[in-house]
């Protein structure tokens, strides 16, 4: 099982027999992202702004990430992978203390008022959105080819958009269905439902 871009579709998908999964188009192992980026370019048009953080309900690919408008269809940037260090305070216990308390049940009573706290780094592991400020919005097709999970949908290929407790869920001409939540507050549900009906 693979992860590839397929470009037919602008989205990447999870093969095994090193074809899409909707279109069944061949798709190479690797891509050269400067030969793709004019055709995705020209394909996914002007960024009009972002509508919302999201999270799509699938497997193996990133789900949480941020949708955008386009002039000619809906843009999914998920979320990028950081490792962060931070201070943490931690129990620094002499060795000798553990050892003496296991031989003298006595010392156990004593052992939390003997502990010592010091700050050690210890690495983290986070989810967080790629932030693109207004004068970066042109650069966001360019994302398609560089962020496995990143996909988009022309507006020629959605027949329906409907929402249903808090769930939307895009209904494609060439492939699955596509399910998604809001994750945070703020005007997602309304742009959603202006795109629906006034570019649909």
């Amino acid at each position: 099982m693979s992860i590839r871009l397929c470009q037919e579709c602008c989205q990447w998908v999870s093969t095994r027999d090193g074809r899409c999964p909707d279109c069944q188009d061949a798709l190479p192992e690797t891509i050269n992202p400067e030969e793709v980026d004019g055709r995705f370019r020209s394909l996914v048009g002007e960024v009009r702004g972002r509508m919302g953080h999201v999270r799509v309900v699938r497997r193996k690919l990133p789900s949480d990430g941020v949708f955008y408008e386009t002039a000619n269809g809906l843009f999914f940037l998920p979320y990028r992978t950081v490792t962060k260090r931070r201070l943490v305070e931690q129990s620094a216990t002499s060795p000798m203390w553990t050892v003496a308390a296991v031989l003298w049940s006595p010392l156990m009573f004593l052992s939390p008022f003997l502990k010592r706290r010091e700050l050690r780094e210890k690495d983290f592991v986070e989810n967080e959105a790629i932030r693109l400020g207004k004068d970066d919005l042109h650069l966001l097709p360019d994302f398609l080819s560089r962020v496995a999970g990143a996909f988009f949908l022309p507006t020629r290929n959605i027949r329906a958009i409907t929402e249903r407790r808090g769930q939307w869920t895009i209904e494609r001409s060439l492939g699955s269905t596509i399910s998604i939540r809001p994750i945070a507050d703020g005007p997602f549900g309304q742009t959603m439902q202006q795109f629906a009906d006034t570019r649909l």
